[in-house]
């Protein structure tokens, strides 16, 4: 994953230049050892770009979370995303995002998804704003069944296929250096429907620097045998900020 993560990182820095003075962008990363009766690992990084014209937005989004314990790797995910807003009017707005998620405990191969539709937003205050959205979509993924011989390779089945897609951003400043962010998606398909909860405290220690205390949880509805239909992930995060963001993002 952590390759994986590199080689995103170089292709955004080589094509940022193009774009240069236009975006803003956030850079994260955490990292925990514990040695002794246990030998334990946990390291996160992510990446926020966002460009903002008149009219048009893009918004780009990497996380890769990897934790082992006594050298078993026991969690291993790699996640992706790319929206493209038009507004319509101050409230409103279309939107086209394309996902990709690569989670190694899930029960799943890598998970492609393509939607768009339109958003709104419900409260557009200074220090709150809340914008829901609702489309189509169409997602590519083959949930893995293990063999009950571990020698054997296990059997794909494929559940691709069109999905409904809702989605939630919540945000506001608590106090002057406080803000709290919760970001909801649901991809509802024939044959399992994925939901994702990323919520988030970010307290600013100066114009650039941040921690920031996550939780993401994600929910499959008929995931594979061997797992479970839900993960919940908690990460204390050191985040830098590139250039001037919006009040409320």
């Amino acid at each position: 994953m952590l390759r994986k993560f590199a080689s995103i990182l170089c292709s955004l820095l080589v094509s940022s230049s193009a774009i240069a003075g236009d975006w803003s962008g956030q850079g994260e990363a955490g990292y925990m050892r514990a040695s002794g009766n246990t030998q334990s690992e946990t390291i996160n990084l992510g990446l926020n770009f966002l460009w903002e014209g008149t009219a048009w937005s893009n918004e780009f989004d990497l996380a890769v979370y990897q934790s082992s314990s006594d050298g078993l790797d026991s969690a291993d995910s790699l996640e992706a995303a790319y929206t493209l807003e038009r507004s319509l009017s101050e409230r409103s707005s279309l939107f086209m995002s394309l996902s990709y998620l690569d989670d190694q405990f899930d029960g799943f191969t890598e998970q492609s998804s393509i939607s768009a539709g339109y958003s709104y937003k419900l409260i557009d205050r200074e220090s709150t704003t809340w914008e829901t959205g609702i489309g189509i979509g169409y997602r590519d993924t083959e949930e893995i069944i293990p063999a009950a011989d571990p020698a054997l390779a296990p059997t794909l089945i494929d559940i691709s296929g069109s999905t409904a897609v809702l989605r939630s951003k919540f945000n506001t400043e608590l106090t002057d250096n406080t803000k709290f962010k919760w970001n909801l998606k649901t991809e509802i398909g024939s044959d399992n429907t994925y939901a994702q909860s990323d919520a988030a405290l970010l307290v600013a220690m100066n114009s650039r620097f941040s921690l920031k205390a996550q939780v993401i949880v994600r929910h499959n509805t008929d995931p594979a045998p061997t797992s479970k239909k839900t993960d919940t992930v908690s990460l204390l995060s050191l985040v830098y900020n590139f250039g001037e963001r919006p009040k409320a993002e």
